[in-house]
């Protein structure tokens, strides 16, 4: 799993559009809109209701551009698994404009939050979606967005979170300051990366800097009062499983040798975690 792939625009209608049925909306050039907002959502062939991957794009991304990336969408929808992507609010970058998730809404002016939320109603009201299997993820931006939405706890529909290459950020921990929380976590991070370092960050003037993967993983973990600390290494990657917590939460991450991006083989991986974790519920 070392080799890492950024989220580069496919050709879907060569590659794996027989795997996604035509919808309305939702699918490549035809964002589905809610409170004036759009999402993007590919739905699986065959009956439902399906489980469903929501992924959080990273800054400067796009849900229209996650769609179209075959090597993180095929493996999901492959396995009956449909995909809802998002799309964020442009803010502005210092050089230019560009899409981001936000956490402190009193800053930005936006509720992202209610946005997902809205998101999320409109999403089981139109398509064949089960509530009981969501899993939320994202990357980078979108990584550490989906941090601040496991303990924003807007929807109990969303109680499995993986986040790839993102973690919170020092000083803003929104609502990840309270114990009282019922999630499982699975975060992915490389160890290389320079983005989003493994390690964490130190704060600066203009930067506040990011917690580490292993820091928020164990903060976490002792806040759910978890008693077990496991590390497994395999040859693509080494895991950090802590369980037994008082939260009945299960908490993890995966360190592997690549920087910053989504790794390959990490779909599958993931989606074993979450129907482990869905089996002991």
């Amino acid at each position: 799993m070392a080799l890492v792939l950024a989220l580069k625009p496919a050709r879907p209608a060569e590659s794996f559009s027989h795997l996604y049925r035509a919808q309305e909306c939702g699918g490549v050039g035809a964002p589905c809109m809610v409170s004036g907002r759009q999402y993007s959502v590919l739905i699986p062939k065959g009956e439902g209701p399906f489980p469903a991957v929501i992924f959080l794009h990273g800054s400067r991304g796009t849900g229209q551009r996650v769609i179209q990336s075959a090597f993180l969408v095929k493996p999901i929808l492959e396995r009956g698994y449909a995909i809802v992507a998002p799309t964020a609010l442009e803010i502005e970058y210092r050089n230019g404009p560009g899409t981001r998730w936000v956490w402190n809404d009193a800053y930005y002016g936006r509720d992202d939050f209610e946005f997902i939320a809205n998101m999320l109603e409109d999403v089981l009201a139109r398509f064949p979606v089960d509530p009981a299997q969501i899993v939320t993820t994202g990357h980078s931006r979108g990584g550490s967005f989906a941090w601040y939405l496991a303990f924003a706890d807007i929807d109990p529909c969303l109680k499995a979170f993986a986040p790839i290459a993102g973690t919170p950020v020092r000083g803003q921990p929104g609502d990840c300051a309270s114990a009282d929380f019922d999630f499982d976590m699975f975060c992915s991070h490389g160890h290389d990366d320079t983005v989003t370092p493994f390690a964490g960050s130190g704060s600066s003037w203009s930067d506040p800097g990011y917690m580490g993967a292993v820091e928020a993983t164990l903060t976490l973990a002792s806040s759910a009062g978890c008693q077990k600390d496991e590390v497994v290494e395999t040859d693509s990657h080494d895991q950090r499983v802590l369980s037994d917590c008082d939260s009945g939460s299960t908490i993890s991450v995966i360190g592997y040798e690549a920087g910053h991006g989504v790794p390959s083989g990490w779909s599958d991986l993931m989606l074993d975690w979450f129907e482990a974790v869905n089996a002991l519920e």
